[in-house]
């Protein structure tokens, strides 16, 4: 189960955290309330936030929590986190910059775990489950966000598409069993790591495009791996940049459209001690 997935380190978050602050992190609130409202959660709950980035359910989830325990390994992400709570009063936000699949909290902590489009990318989701379930109460909640394949989500298709147009020896993406894009292979990984009443469901959700050029501007702010591609084309992005814009004219041209993505909502339970 180990991965030598580029987005396993933390570089290119530290590299597009700002970007994914200001764009993806919106987009991303309608799934993060999703896992929210899944997990029923009791006023005051003590809740963790795995891979949590600048906060896109822990912040979500503050109003209503009696402490929220945010840990990611990516500083820059963290420092646009906290200047966020900061911003909105929530003193009872505690953030920690580390690995999550060796989380630093005590056995039976918390009362509800979460990781939205994060623990996907662990090299070893196994160990990540399992420190999760470690950390909850008995009775605690799980809810893990994980992208569905590509070729069920039309937004990441068309990304796809110009990025081929960047870079047309890119292969296309393949449906992999071994990831969390498969439902199956997400059911046995929770449940192996102890959870109960596991469930996978789909979520939709919408991305509005009124004009290619916005559209383009957020994908590129806010995706890691158009930073990185950015990054390594240096002084030829702006000429690249061009053919990725003019797919999307082609492939968007009646504006204004919904592009949906899909992704699987996992839901579980730590057994409550016999």
């Amino acid at each position: 189960m180990h991965s030598t997935n580029p987005l396993a380190v933390s570089d290119p978050w530290n590299l597009v955290a700002d970007g994914y602050a200001e764009t993806t992190m919106q987009i991303f609130f309608d799934y993060a309330a999703e896992a929210i409202a899944a997990s029923k959660l009791k006023p005051g709950a003590k809740i963790l936030d795995v891979a949590c980035g600048p906060g896109t359910l822990g912040l979500l989830v503050a109003p209503e929590a009696g402490s929220v325990h945010g840990i990611d390994f990516s500083p820059a992400m963290l420092e646009i986190f906290r200047r966020k709570a900061d911003a909105a009063g929530h003193s009872h936000i505690s953030l920690h910059c580390g690995d999550a699949q060796q989380l630093p909290y005590a056995d039976n902590e918390f009362d509800a775990a979460f990781s939205i489009f994060g623990l996907m990318f662990f090299p070893d989701r196994g160990r990540g489950f399992a420190e999760i379930h470690r950390t909850l109460k008995p009775g605690g909640s799980i809810a893990i966000m994980s992208w569905a394949p590509v070729d069920q989500s039309p937004a990441m298709q068309t990304m796809f598409g110009a990025l081929q147009a960047i870079k047309p020896d890119l292969p296309q993406p393949q449906r992999s069993i071994a990831t969390l894009e498969d439902p199956d292979t997400f059911r046995r990984e929770m449940t192996e790591a102890g959870f109960r009443d596991v469930e996978i469901r789909l979520v939709t959700k919408g991305f509005p495009v009124t004009d290619v050029e916005s559209f383009w501007d957020t994908m590129v702010k806010g995706s890691a791996p158009i930073q990185m591609l950015k990054k390594s084309l240096g002084a030829r992005w702006p000429e690249k940049e061009q053919l990725a814009l003019n797919f999307l004219r082609a492939a968007l041209s009646n504006k204004p459209v919904s592009l949906t993505s899909d992704a699987w909502l996992g839901t579980g339970v730590k057994q409550d001690v016999q």
